[in-house]
Protein backbone atom coordinates (compact mmCIF):
# COMPACT_ATOMS: atom_id res chain seq x y z
CA UNK A 1 0.00 0.00 0.00
CA UNK A 2 1.26 3.45 -0.98
CA UNK A 3 0.39 6.64 0.92
CA UNK A 4 0.38 9.58 -1.49
CA UNK A 5 -0.06 13.16 -0.26
CA UNK A 6 -0.91 15.63 -3.04
CA UNK A 7 -0.29 19.10 -1.60
CA UNK A 8 -1.66 22.26 -3.20
CA UNK A 9 0.56 25.13 -1.96
CA UNK A 10 -1.89 27.71 -3.33
CA UNK A 11 -4.84 26.52 -1.21
CA UNK A 12 -5.79 28.75 1.71
CA UNK A 13 -3.90 31.85 2.74
CA UNK A 14 -0.45 30.26 3.21
CA UNK A 15 1.49 27.29 1.86
CA UNK A 16 0.24 24.49 4.13
CA UNK A 17 2.99 22.18 2.91
CA UNK A 18 5.52 23.96 5.11
CA UNK A 19 3.86 22.56 8.23
CA UNK A 20 2.23 19.47 6.72
CA UNK A 21 5.32 17.79 5.32
CA UNK A 22 7.18 17.51 8.66
CA UNK A 23 3.99 16.22 10.30
CA UNK A 24 3.44 13.62 7.57
CA UNK A 25 7.03 12.44 7.72
CA UNK A 26 7.03 12.17 11.54
CA UNK A 27 3.78 10.19 11.60
CA UNK A 28 5.01 7.92 8.81
CA UNK A 29 8.28 7.17 10.61
CA UNK A 30 6.37 6.23 13.76
CA UNK A 31 4.24 3.80 11.78
CA UNK A 32 7.11 2.41 9.71
CA UNK A 33 5.79 3.54 6.32
CA UNK A 34 7.29 5.72 3.60
CA UNK A 35 4.93 8.39 2.24
CA UNK A 36 5.00 9.81 -1.27
CA UNK A 37 4.70 13.61 -1.21
CA UNK A 38 3.76 15.51 -4.37
CA UNK A 39 3.29 19.27 -4.70
CA UNK A 40 1.06 20.75 -7.38
CA UNK A 41 2.49 23.40 -9.68
CA UNK A 42 -0.55 24.60 -11.63
CA UNK A 43 -4.35 24.22 -11.84
CA UNK A 44 -5.25 20.68 -12.88
CA UNK A 45 -1.95 19.25 -11.67
CA UNK A 46 -3.57 17.37 -8.78
CA UNK A 47 -5.72 15.49 -11.27
CA UNK A 48 -2.66 14.69 -13.42
CA UNK A 49 -0.80 13.29 -10.42
CA UNK A 50 -3.79 11.17 -9.42
CA UNK A 51 -4.18 9.89 -12.98
CA UNK A 52 -0.72 8.31 -12.80
CA UNK A 53 -1.84 6.21 -9.84
CA UNK A 54 -5.07 5.31 -11.61
CA UNK A 55 -3.02 3.92 -14.50
CA UNK A 56 -1.01 1.70 -12.19
CA UNK A 57 -2.18 -1.44 -10.44
CA UNK A 58 -0.72 -0.81 -6.99
CA UNK A 59 -3.20 -0.09 -4.16
CA UNK A 60 -2.81 3.43 -2.83
CA UNK A 61 -4.40 5.94 -0.50
CA UNK A 62 -4.37 9.37 -2.14
CA UNK A 63 -4.73 12.38 0.14
CA UNK A 64 -5.85 15.68 -1.37
CA UNK A 65 -4.16 18.35 0.75
CA UNK A 66 -5.86 21.64 -0.01
CA UNK A 67 -9.39 22.98 -0.24
CA UNK A 68 -12.52 21.47 -1.72
CA UNK A 69 -11.22 22.38 -5.19
CA UNK A 70 -8.11 20.23 -4.73
CA UNK A 71 -10.27 17.36 -3.52
CA UNK A 72 -12.50 17.75 -6.57
CA UNK A 73 -9.51 17.58 -8.93
CA UNK A 74 -8.29 14.30 -7.48
CA UNK A 75 -11.85 12.96 -7.41
CA UNK A 76 -12.19 13.35 -11.19
CA UNK A 77 -9.35 10.88 -11.65
CA UNK A 78 -9.94 8.28 -8.93
CA UNK A 79 -13.73 7.86 -8.99
CA UNK A 80 -14.65 4.27 -9.74
CA UNK A 81 -11.12 2.93 -9.13
CA UNK A 82 -11.27 -0.11 -6.86
CA UNK A 83 -7.54 -0.06 -6.02
CA UNK A 84 -7.48 3.60 -4.90
CA UNK A 85 -9.03 5.45 -1.97
CA UNK A 86 -9.35 9.20 -1.56
CA UNK A 87 -8.63 11.09 1.64
CA UNK A 88 -8.72 14.79 2.42
CA UNK A 89 -6.37 16.94 4.48
CA UNK A 90 -8.27 20.25 4.72
CA UNK A 91 -6.01 23.26 4.08
CA UNK A 92 -8.40 25.52 2.20
CA UNK A 93 -10.83 28.26 3.20
CA UNK A 94 -14.16 26.42 3.23
CA UNK A 95 -13.36 22.75 3.91
CA UNK A 96 -17.03 21.78 3.62
CA UNK A 97 -16.42 18.15 2.63
CA UNK A 98 -14.79 17.08 5.91
CA UNK A 99 -17.61 18.65 7.94
CA UNK A 100 -19.93 15.93 6.68
CA UNK A 101 -18.07 13.55 8.97
CA UNK A 102 -16.39 15.61 11.70
CA UNK A 103 -14.26 18.71 12.12
CA UNK A 104 -11.24 19.94 10.18
CA UNK A 105 -9.09 19.08 13.20
CA UNK A 106 -10.17 15.41 12.92
CA UNK A 107 -8.55 15.32 9.47
CA UNK A 108 -5.37 17.18 10.42
CA UNK A 109 -4.00 14.35 12.59
CA UNK A 110 -1.48 12.73 10.22
CA UNK A 111 -1.23 9.52 12.22
CA UNK A 112 -5.02 9.12 12.00
CA UNK A 113 -4.83 9.85 8.28
CA UNK A 114 -2.26 7.11 7.71
CA UNK A 115 -4.52 4.71 9.63
CA UNK A 116 -7.66 5.84 7.79
CA UNK A 117 -10.08 3.24 6.44
CA UNK A 118 -12.32 3.47 3.36
CA UNK A 119 -16.09 3.73 3.15
CA UNK A 120 -18.11 3.60 -0.06
CA UNK A 121 -19.84 6.90 -0.84
CA UNK A 122 -22.07 8.22 -3.59
CA UNK A 123 -21.09 10.86 -6.14
CA UNK A 124 -22.78 13.48 -8.31
CA UNK A 125 -22.48 13.19 -12.09
CA UNK A 126 -22.96 16.43 -14.05
CA UNK A 127 -22.04 17.86 -17.43
CA UNK A 128 -19.28 19.78 -15.65
CA UNK A 129 -17.68 16.73 -14.09
CA UNK A 130 -18.12 14.70 -10.93
CA UNK A 131 -18.87 16.09 -7.49
CA UNK A 132 -19.04 14.69 -4.00
CA UNK A 133 -20.88 17.30 -1.97
CA UNK A 134 -23.41 19.78 -3.43
CA UNK A 135 -24.34 21.13 -6.86
CA UNK A 136 -26.16 24.44 -6.50
CA UNK A 137 -27.51 27.00 -8.94
CA UNK A 138 -28.91 30.49 -8.76
CA UNK A 139 -28.18 33.06 -6.07
CA UNK A 140 -26.07 30.75 -3.89
CA UNK A 141 -23.93 29.73 -6.87
CA UNK A 142 -23.56 33.36 -7.93
CA UNK A 143 -22.46 34.13 -4.39
CA UNK A 144 -19.81 31.39 -4.67
CA UNK A 145 -18.78 32.86 -8.03
CA UNK A 146 -17.85 36.18 -6.40
CA UNK A 147 -16.31 34.78 -3.20
CA UNK A 148 -12.69 34.73 -4.49
CA UNK A 149 -12.48 38.53 -4.53
CA UNK A 150 -13.02 38.52 -0.75
CA UNK A 151 -11.16 35.38 0.29
CA UNK A 152 -7.69 36.92 0.26
CA UNK A 153 -8.69 39.89 2.42
CA UNK A 154 -7.34 39.93 5.99
CA UNK A 155 -9.69 38.14 8.37
CA UNK A 156 -11.92 36.77 5.59
CA UNK A 157 -12.10 33.02 6.03
CA UNK A 158 -14.64 30.76 4.33
CA UNK A 159 -17.74 31.93 6.20
CA UNK A 160 -16.84 35.66 6.24
CA UNK A 161 -16.04 35.78 2.52
CA UNK A 162 -19.31 33.93 1.82
CA UNK A 163 -21.27 36.47 3.91
CA UNK A 164 -19.68 39.46 2.13
CA UNK A 165 -20.50 37.91 -1.23
CA UNK A 166 -24.13 37.50 -0.10
CA UNK A 167 -24.33 41.21 0.67
CA UNK A 168 -22.96 42.10 -2.77
CA UNK A 169 -25.35 39.84 -4.64
CA UNK A 170 -28.44 41.00 -2.75
CA UNK A 171 -28.12 44.24 -4.68
CA UNK A 172 -28.22 42.46 -8.02
CA UNK A 173 -31.17 40.98 -9.89
CA UNK A 174 -32.51 37.87 -8.13
CA UNK A 175 -34.35 34.96 -9.75
CA UNK A 176 -34.26 32.76 -12.87
CA UNK A 177 -37.02 31.23 -14.96
CA UNK A 178 -36.41 27.48 -14.85
CA UNK A 179 -38.00 24.13 -15.61
CA UNK A 180 -36.96 21.55 -13.01
CA UNK A 181 -37.54 17.82 -13.43
CA UNK A 182 -36.93 15.37 -10.60
CA UNK A 183 -36.67 11.62 -11.18
CA UNK A 184 -36.95 9.11 -8.37
CA UNK A 185 -38.61 9.24 -4.98
CA UNK A 186 -40.39 12.62 -5.33
CA UNK A 187 -40.40 12.71 -9.12
CA UNK A 188 -42.24 15.55 -10.86
CA UNK A 189 -41.69 18.57 -13.14
CA UNK A 190 -42.29 22.19 -12.18
CA UNK A 191 -41.72 25.52 -13.91
CA UNK A 192 -41.33 28.92 -12.33
CA UNK A 193 -39.04 31.62 -11.05
CA UNK A 194 -36.41 30.43 -8.59
CA UNK A 195 -33.96 32.24 -6.36
CA UNK A 196 -31.77 29.21 -5.80
CA UNK A 197 -31.68 25.45 -5.72
CA UNK A 198 -29.31 22.92 -4.18
CA UNK A 199 -28.88 19.28 -5.14
CA UNK A 200 -27.18 17.69 -2.16
CA UNK A 201 -25.18 14.52 -1.74
CA UNK A 202 -23.55 16.09 1.32
CA UNK A 203 -24.76 18.53 3.93
CA UNK A 204 -22.72 21.73 3.67
CA UNK A 205 -21.38 24.30 1.24
CA UNK A 206 -20.29 27.93 1.17
CA UNK A 207 -17.87 27.62 4.06
CA UNK A 208 -20.29 26.03 6.53
CA UNK A 209 -23.85 26.68 5.34
CA UNK A 210 -25.87 23.63 6.42
CA UNK A 211 -28.20 23.20 3.45
CA UNK A 212 -29.20 19.56 3.99
CA UNK A 213 -28.67 18.47 7.61
CA UNK A 214 -30.03 14.97 7.01
CA UNK A 215 -28.08 14.27 3.80
CA UNK A 216 -25.69 11.33 3.86
CA UNK A 217 -23.14 10.44 1.25
CA UNK A 218 -23.93 6.74 1.52
CA UNK A 219 -27.75 6.74 1.40
CA UNK A 220 -28.26 6.37 -2.37
CA UNK A 221 -30.46 9.45 -2.75
CA UNK A 222 -30.13 13.19 -3.43
CA UNK A 223 -31.64 15.80 -1.12
CA UNK A 224 -33.03 18.62 -3.29
CA UNK A 225 -33.89 22.10 -1.99
CA UNK A 226 -35.82 24.59 -4.13
CA UNK A 227 -36.32 28.23 -3.20
CA UNK A 228 -38.83 30.04 -5.43
CA UNK A 229 -38.34 33.77 -6.03
CA UNK A 230 -38.16 35.45 -2.66
CA UNK A 231 -38.24 39.10 -1.61
CA UNK A 232 -34.99 40.48 -0.21
CA UNK A 233 -36.37 41.19 3.29
CA UNK A 234 -37.58 37.59 3.55
CA UNK A 235 -34.25 36.29 2.29
CA UNK A 236 -32.40 38.30 4.91
CA UNK A 237 -34.80 37.01 7.55
CA UNK A 238 -34.24 33.32 6.80
CA UNK A 239 -30.58 33.24 5.77
CA UNK A 240 -29.29 32.91 9.34
CA UNK A 241 -31.50 29.89 10.02
CA UNK A 242 -30.59 28.39 6.66
CA UNK A 243 -26.91 28.68 7.55
CA UNK A 244 -27.51 26.73 10.77
CA UNK A 245 -29.73 24.10 9.14
CA UNK A 246 -32.75 25.25 11.12
CA UNK A 247 -35.00 25.15 8.05
CA UNK A 248 -35.06 21.33 8.14
CA UNK A 249 -36.72 19.13 10.77
CA UNK A 250 -35.08 15.85 11.92
CA UNK A 251 -37.50 13.84 9.73
CA UNK A 252 -36.21 15.57 6.59
CA UNK A 253 -39.20 17.87 6.07
CA UNK A 254 -39.11 21.67 5.97
CA UNK A 255 -40.04 23.28 9.27
CA UNK A 256 -43.40 25.15 9.16
CA UNK A 257 -41.85 28.62 9.53
CA UNK A 258 -39.77 28.03 6.36
CA UNK A 259 -42.35 26.23 4.20
CA UNK A 260 -43.39 29.48 2.49
CA UNK A 261 -39.85 29.89 1.19
CA UNK A 262 -38.26 26.44 0.80
CA UNK A 263 -39.39 23.12 -0.68
CA UNK A 264 -37.51 19.87 -0.11
CA UNK A 265 -37.55 16.68 -2.17
CA UNK A 266 -35.55 13.49 -2.63
CA UNK A 267 -34.53 12.25 -6.06
CA UNK A 268 -32.06 10.18 -8.07
CA UNK A 269 -31.68 12.62 -10.94
CA UNK A 270 -32.40 16.32 -11.49
CA UNK A 271 -32.68 18.19 -14.79
CA UNK A 272 -32.61 22.01 -14.82
CA UNK A 273 -33.57 23.91 -17.97
CA UNK A 274 -32.86 27.65 -18.25
CA UNK A 275 -35.87 29.45 -19.72
CA UNK A 276 -34.71 33.06 -19.57
CA UNK A 277 -31.91 34.87 -21.41
CA UNK A 278 -29.42 35.09 -18.53
CA UNK A 279 -26.71 32.53 -17.75
CA UNK A 280 -27.46 30.50 -14.63
CA UNK A 281 -24.37 30.24 -12.44
CA UNK A 282 -23.81 26.65 -11.29
CA UNK A 283 -21.40 25.63 -8.55
CA UNK A 284 -20.19 22.07 -8.09
CA UNK A 285 -18.23 21.63 -4.86
CA UNK A 286 -17.27 25.29 -5.07
CA UNK A 287 -16.23 25.28 -8.74
CA UNK A 288 -18.44 27.75 -10.67
CA UNK A 289 -19.60 27.67 -14.30
CA UNK A 290 -22.26 29.66 -16.24
CA UNK A 291 -25.03 27.51 -17.75
CA UNK A 292 -27.10 28.87 -20.65
CA UNK A 293 -29.29 25.88 -21.58
CA UNK A 294 -29.67 22.79 -19.38
CA UNK A 295 -27.94 20.84 -16.64
CA UNK A 296 -28.45 17.27 -15.46
CA UNK A 297 -27.32 16.03 -12.05
CA UNK A 298 -27.40 12.29 -11.46
CA UNK A 299 -26.54 10.20 -8.41
CA UNK A 300 -23.78 7.61 -8.85
CA UNK A 301 -24.28 5.18 -5.95
CA UNK A 302 -21.26 3.81 -4.05
CA UNK A 303 -18.77 5.14 -6.60
CA UNK A 304 -15.82 6.16 -4.42
CA UNK A 305 -13.63 4.71 -1.68
CA UNK A 306 -13.51 7.65 0.76
CA UNK A 307 -10.91 7.52 3.54
CA UNK A 308 -11.94 8.42 7.08
CA UNK A 309 -9.76 8.54 10.19
CA UNK A 310 -10.52 5.53 12.44
CA UNK A 311 -12.73 7.32 14.97
CA UNK A 312 -14.89 8.88 12.24
CA UNK A 313 -15.03 5.62 10.30
CA UNK A 314 -16.29 3.80 13.39
CA UNK A 315 -18.84 6.53 14.09
CA UNK A 316 -20.25 6.35 10.55
CA UNK A 317 -20.30 2.55 10.61
CA UNK A 318 -22.34 2.62 13.84
CA UNK A 319 -25.14 4.62 12.18
CA UNK A 320 -28.13 2.71 10.73
CA UNK A 321 -27.56 1.59 7.15
CA UNK A 322 -29.40 3.85 4.73
CA UNK A 323 -28.44 2.31 1.40
CA UNK A 324 -31.54 1.77 -0.72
Amino acid sequence: MQYVFIINPAAGKTDAGKTLVPQIEAAARALGVTPVIERTAHPGHAREIAARWVAGAEPANLYACGGDGTLNEVLQAVAGCAHLALGCVPCGSGNDYVRNFGTAEDFLDMRAQLLARPVRVDLLKTGYGLGIDICAAGLDARIAYTIPRYRRLPGCGGTMSYTLSIVENLFRRIGHELRITLEGQDGHTETGSYTLLAVCNGQLYGGGYLAAPQARMDDGVLDVLLVPRIHRPDLLRIIGGYKKGEHMAPDGTVRPTYQKFIRAYRAKKVRIEVLDDRPLIVTLDGECTPCTDALEIELLPASLNALLPPALHDRLSALPALRR
